[in-house]
């Protein structure tokens, strides 16, 4: 081949992989300390530490496993997925200590102890899925060991971990959604503290910053001012400080508060630990997005803005696959999402900049510059809870749960969707929006209803009477062998003139009566006829139809609204919607006249004249 005709070649030149850890040295130090710290898959340190579980010899294993589970690729992702296992693990060893205080060495486990794992926990111990996570836990461990370290267990106890419990915990009890009435309670606080906190740094912070406190005297005020020009130039400020010393003895000899003073300092510049949850609840009320999404967020979500919305970009970390996600949503004022998310972005600017961090969440707590959230603690929620005066539907404080703000933003989509899955299913697929999402007690009542209504109408559609136009009748005289009507072809005539009569309709079995025995008169009142299949409704009875509606229609007056929808509510729907429109408009607007002169209506019983 000549070297014109040769291919062409990417230039030589050396290859470099970066320097990692042996990972043989980290296993060997682990089994000696029977502790590790580790950098998992989503960036969380985490550290397990098995030291006071004893049994060195048995317990060696499993710190080998669970270093192994933790490790890129592994199982574990997250810090809470680690603590876990190890929760597990810990579960396990307080199982051998109060059941088999002699067992030392793997090689001594069975299936026995396993299956002994298990019936100890659910002995009213723990709850059903703690004690099925426990035992996949455990049971994960047992088979990276075995792949570790091939012919330490049993063949028998590997034959057990082909399973992980004897049986399955089931359905667990959905996680419920607000009401409409504690959602409410909650948005209006949240946007009452968010507005409040940007009223904080953005205007009184920058009035704090130039001409210091309005609290006591001028000197005090001078401290306050000094004591903000120097959290600008460092950042932070403890009472280590002289100048903020200082600023404390002239605030306690002018006998103002000073409890809380380090953390109003910083509140001038910054978000406090507090404030991230007003914005978390409007956040994730407003957008459905997942809460620990939302805390995850960072300086670059917002993305491909257009027409007043703009997409916000967020991880997901359970979708494997398909983490990274995007949800368009209403952009402008800080009343909506995108305007909530530019103003967070906004508030944490100063601190971002300290920490050269790109979380979107950025404030002080315990006295430093954090970046990123994690689980608000109980005090926090309910100081939030307190602060805002919300309460249950019970009239008790409310309790907040972050992970229920997601449940209650989709049981309102749900109930403006109408329940199509192909609209209310968005972020995941119909079989979870349908089995996690719409069956939780909050959409109960909502479900009970729709039921009741289908209900409803397949009796409306089973028992409505049946109409003969005035077109119909003159086919039926005409050939009455061929007439649709419950009666003989010799008797349709006859049955058309009015000779089976009653006040509302024509009656072809007034002994034979889907109400009542047969053989016996009908026992329904004389609305009933309305929802009979017996009956027959012709032109000629729309008078006493249109005077029966006149009739109920006075009702209302005398009645209460319940009590006359109980009475008449169907009966009036029957006519209204289904009788009277199946007629042609002259022969209603005839029939409006005869019934206006209360002619022809000998066949309307006395109570409905009466009126």
């Amino acid at each position: 081949m000549t070297a014109a005709a040769a291919p062409n070649r990417r230039p030589r030149r050396r290859v470099w992989f970066p320097e990692v850890a042996d990972p043989g040295a980290e296993v060997s130090a682990a089994l000696v300390e029977q502790r590790f710290d580790v950098l998992l898959r989503y960036g969380d340190h985490f550290r397990a530490d098995l030291t006071t579980l004893g049994r060195p010899t048995l317990v060696r294993p499993f710190v080998q496993a669970l270093w192994r589970v933790c490790q890129i690729g592994g199982p574990v992702g997250s810090r809470s997925t680690a603590q876990s296992y190890l929760n597990s693990i810990r579960r396990f060893w307080a199982y051998l200590d109060d059941r088999h205080p002699t067992l030392l060495r793997l090689e001594d486990l069975t299936p026995a102890h396993v299956n002994g794992f298990e019936t100890w926990m659910r002995d009213g111990r723990y709850t059903e899925v703690t004690a099925y996570q426990s035992m996949a836990r455990v049971t994960t461990c047992l088979r990276v060991i075995h792949e570790e370290q091939p012919g330490t267990i049993t063949p028998s106890l590997l034959t057990r971990l082909r399973h992980v419990a004897s049986r399955y915990h089931g359905k667990g009890r959905p996680r419920d959604a607000y009401s409409d009435h504690e959602a409410g309670l909650l948005r209006q606080a949240a946007r009452h503290e968010v507005l409040a906190i940007h009223q904080r740094i953005t205007v009184s912070g920058e009035e704090v910053l130039t001409t210091g406190s309005t609290d006591g005297d001028a000197e005090t005020r001078a401290a306050y001012r000094l004591v903000m020009d120097r959290l600008v130039l460092d950042g932070t400020i403890s009472w280590s400080l002289p100048v903020c010393r200082y600023l404390y003895w002239l605030r306690r000899d002018a006998g103002i508060d000073n409890d809380t003073l380090i953390d109003e300092l910083h509140g001038h510049l910054y978000l406090s630990g507090a404030d991230i949850v007003p914005f978390l609840v409007l956040l994730s009320l407003e957008t459905g997005i997942e809460i620990e999404c939302c805390k995850a967020l960072t300086v670059g979500c917002l993305k491909n803005p257009a027409a007043g919305t703009v997409e916000i970009e967020y991880c997901k970390r359970r979708a494997r696959g398909a983490e990274w996600r995007r949800l368009r949503v209403r952009d402008g004022s800080s009343g909506t999402p995108g305007g909530l998310v530019r103003m967070v972005l906004r508030l944490t600017a100063r601190a971002r900049e300290r920490l050269s961090a790109d979380s979107l969440w950025c404030y002080f707590h315990n006295g430093r510059l954090m970046a990123g959230v994690a689980h608000p603690s109980e005090e926090v929620l309910a100081s939030f809870v307190d602060r805002n005066d919300i309460v249950d539907d019970g009239g008790k404080p409310l309790k907040l749960v972050l992970v229920r703000l997601r449940k209650t933003h989709k049981a309102e989509w749900y109930r403006r969707t109408n329940g199509q899955m192909e609209q209310f299913a968005i972020g995941h697929t119909a079989e979870v929006a349908a089995n996690h999402y719409a069956d939780i007690p909050a959409l109960r009542a909502l479900h009970e209803e729709t039921v009741a209504a289908g209900l409803q109408d397949a009796l409306d559609v089973a028992l409505i009477p049946r109409v003969v136009p005035p077109e119909a009748e003159a086919l039926m005289r005409n050939a009455p062998e061929s007439a649709d009507l419950p009666v003989p072809p010799d008797e349709v005539i006859a049955f058309l003139d009015g000779s089976q009569d009653l006040w509302l309709a024509s009656c072809s079995g007034f002994y034979a009566s889907p109400f009542g025995d047969k053989g016996h008169p009908c026992p329904v009142p004389f609305w009933g006829c309305l929802d009979c299949g017996n009956a027959v409704i012709t032109s000629r009875k729309l008078p006493s139809l249109i005077a029966f509606l006149s009739f109920m229609v006075a009702q209302r007056e005398s009645l209460h609204a319940t009590d006359w929808a109980a009475k008449f509510g169907r009966a009036h729907r029957r006519i209204a919607e289904q009788i009277l429109p199946a007629f042609p408009p002259a022969v209603v607007a005839a029939a409006h006249s005869i019934a206006a002169s209360q002619a022809g209506l000998l066949c309307l019983p006395p109570e409905a004249s009466a009126a």
